[in-house]
């Protein structure tokens, strides 16, 4: 992706490559918790249904166990990027940190996800697909302001992965921590997923075993 896209933006090729990685770091622990947590409850309905468990314990174990993936990938991933030529600087320390944070956003639209699937079945096969489109609606292969001035730019600005990006990239990339502006709206993205995935799971939840 990054021998193509470079080519294709006329970047270096060495420079893209971190580029890319910072931004994909985010957006593939996002974009599979998401798409995973559709069948969360559907793939354990016999186990649901046979004794009780706390139908909470299904979403979260699988957005850790995703998390341990995603973070075993960064550590390999990060010393290839680091003999490419990454900025080494304390700024990376911030990582754990954006971690963190984009682990809650990514586990309350999971959640959400996870619910909304029980009732709608189909949803997971949409989700997919809606989620290639915001691929390329999320500031991955190009930056944020390039799009600004575009009939789509507006897209672009509505995107909540959009700070959780940045938080990844400007460490990796830039070699200089997040702006006070983008680390206060991931947080509030953050919270307010976590917090609308859990009254949406709570209003369901004694309705999910008899839905599956």
């Amino acid at each position: 992706m990054a021998a193509v896209f470079s080519g294709l933006l006329k970047s270096d090729l060495k420079d893209f490559v971190v580029f890319l990685f910072a931004a994909m770091i985010p957006w593939n622990f996002f974009s599979a918790v998401v798409t995973q947590s559709g069948g969360c409850f559907i793939n354990n309905e016999g186990l649901i249904k046979k004794i009780y468990i706390p139908k909470l314990v299904f979403p979260i174990s699988l957005a850790l166990a995703l998390l341990v993936d995603s973070l075993l990938s960064f550590i390999a991933l990060f010393f290839i990027i680091i003999a490419i030529g990454a900025k080494i600087s304390f700024a990376l320390f911030f990582i754990a940190i954006a971690y963190f944070i984009v682990f809650f956003f990514s586990f309350g639209a999971g959640l959400i996800m996870s619910v909304a699937t029980v009732f709608f079945r189909d949803l997971q096969y949409v989700t997919v697909i809606a989620m290639q489109g915001l691929f390329f609606l999320s500031p991955i292969l190009y930056k944020p302001e390039a799009l600004a001035g575009g009939s789509i730019g507006w897209l672009v600005s509505l995107n909540p992965i959009v700070p959780f990006i940045e938080l990844f990239r400007m460490p990796l990339y830039y070699g200089s921590l997040p702006t006070t502006d983008v680390l206060l709206q991931a947080c509030a993205f953050a919270l307010g997923s976590t917090v609308l995935g859990l009254i949406v799971f709570m209003r369901n939840e004694k309705q999910i075993v008899f839905r599956l």
